[in-house]
C-alpha cells in the first residue's frame, strides 16, 4: 500500500469486506464465517476471566467462567478456576457446588473428587 492514501482507502477490499461483515454480524443479519467459531469464543471468554481474575475483579470473573461452563461443560479449566476463585474468598459451599458439577461434568473428575474429599 502507499503511504499517500485518500480519504475512503484506508483499508484494502478484503480488510473492508470483513469489517463489514462483523458489523452485519452484530445485527444477526448474516451467520458467523466457519474460522469465528464457537470454540474460539469461547477461548475469548476463558482469557477475558483469566485477566479479570488476575486484575482481582472475581465477580466478573466467576460470570465469565460461569459462561464458559454453559457453553463447555466439559471445560476442567474453567471449573478449576472457579474452584480457585471460590477457595480464595474462602466460600466453601460454592466450591463445593461447582467441584460437585465438575465431578458429574468432566473427564478429569478423580482430580475434582479427591479436591472434594479434603475440603469435607
Amino acid at each position: 500500500m502507499s503511504d499517500n492514501r485518500k480519504t475512503g482507502q484506508n483499508f484494502d477490499i478484503d480488510e473492508a469486506n470483513d469489517i463489514f461483515d462483523k458489523l452485519r454480524n452484530v445485527e444477526g443479519k448474516i451467520k458467523p464465517k466457519k474460522d469465528d467459531s464457537q470454540l474460539k469464543n469461547i477461548s475469548n471468554i476463558m482469557s477475558e476471566a483469566k485477566y479479570a481474575e488476575d486484575k482481582g475483579n472475581l465477580t466478573e470473573a466467576i460470570e465469565l467462567y460461569k459462561q464458559v461452563i454453559f457453553a463447555l461443560p466439559d471445560s476442567s479449566k474453567a471449573y478449576e478456576s472457579l474452584a480457585n476463585i471460590y477457595q480464595k474468598q474462602g466460600d466453601i459451599e460454592s466450591e463445593k457446588e461447582i467441584l460437585k458439577k465438575a465431578i458429574s461434568g468432566c473427564s478429569k473428575n478423580q482430580e475434582f473428587k479427591d479436591r472434594l474429599k479434603k475440603i469435607k
